[in-house]
């Protein structure tokens, strides 16, 4: 009988392409890696990897073995739901990602009142960017995804819930005056602080300011929330960002919600197959309450 666990193996080496790769995402060494996989194909009775250097793709046999995995692993999961619906309790493993500034913000309340709640519920938490998240969710190895929809999300075989709205506000140095709703046009001839070049959040920027009517002059590119505070602060632009950022790095800044409002919608997705899970409910639920409980410009 073929073992679904070295399934999931073969169906990582498709993703990554060397084993050296397949022993890192799945926390193995390299050389059990190869011993297993040896071990399917002789389970198969036919070769399931062509080797060209550190490079291995699959064969027919292997492709077609993939393809069976994802309906396996389906099934398995529908199982294990259907088994953990007659507990009485919420408990097992759950592992949870989120973007950044979620993760950093509104996910450590979530996770601290699940532990309370669900002292036998193991929660394991990674910070991913959306479009790893959903990777990392279709690949079984996470079971609920926090993303947002500034990103192309495809979630078929997948059950979205939207969580909440979050605003996207106008961060000025302390010493602005700025009315309760900025309009972004009277910003047009301001420096601008920007998000890394080449993002989803710095290209949502841009097209917002065009959407306004104006090119912003950009000063800065930064990779992270205190870079951007920072300069911020310094007086040397004025930056967008997002609600959830609010909390005591921007208690000495002017923040304005911005006229027209302009937003995103923060999305918790996990996997068909887990629809009726206990443990992803009550998640699912906590999250909604701790991303209404976030502070508001």
């Amino acid at each position: 009988m073929l073992d679904i666990r070295r399934l999931q193996i073969l169906k990582t080496l498709e993703v990554e392409g060397t084993m050296t790769a397949v022993a890192a995402k799945l926390h193995m060494t390299t050389s059990a890696v190869s011993q297993q996989l040896a071990v399917l194909e002789r389970e198969a009775g036919l070769a399931l990897l062509i080797r060209a250097g550190r490079k291995v793709r699959l064969t027919e046999a292997g492709v077609m073995l993939v393809k069976h995995f994802g309906r396996i692993a389906a099934e398995v999961e529908a199982a294990e739901v259907n088994l953990k619906k007659l507990q009485t309790d919420v408990r097992g493993h759950l592992a949870i990602s989120a973007f950044p500034s979620f993760c950093s913000t509104v996910l450590p309340a979530a996770v601290m009142s699940l532990q309370a709640s669900y002292p036998r519920l193991d929660i394991t938490v990674s910070d991913l960017e959306p479009f790893e998240s959903v990777a990392q969710l279709r690949e079984g190895h996470i079971d609920v995804a926090v993303v947002d929809d500034l990103h192309d999300i495809q979630d078929e075989g997948l059950v979205k819930t939207i969580l909440a709205r979050d605003e996207i506000i106008l961060c000025l140095p302390q010493d602005r005056e700025a009315p309760d709703a900025a309009t972004l046009a009277d910003y047009a001839d301001e420096r601008w602080i920007l998000d890394q070049e080449g993002s989803v959040f710095e290209q949502f920027v841009l097209q917002t300011c065009r959407d306004a009517g104006f090119e912003p002059n950009v000063i800065a590119h930064c990779r992270n929330l205190m870079a951007t505070l920072g300069l911020v602060r310094g007086g040397l632009g004025v930056a967008l960002m997002s609600e959830l950022n609010l909390g005591r790095e921007t208690d000495d800044l002017v923040v304005r919600r911005v006229d027209p409002s302009c937003g995103r919608n923060i999305i918790v997705l996990h996997r068909a197959a887990s629809r009726e899970s206990p443990a992803v409910a009550a998640v699912v639920d906590e999250l909604r309450k701790a991303a209404d409980a976030r502070p508001k410009a």
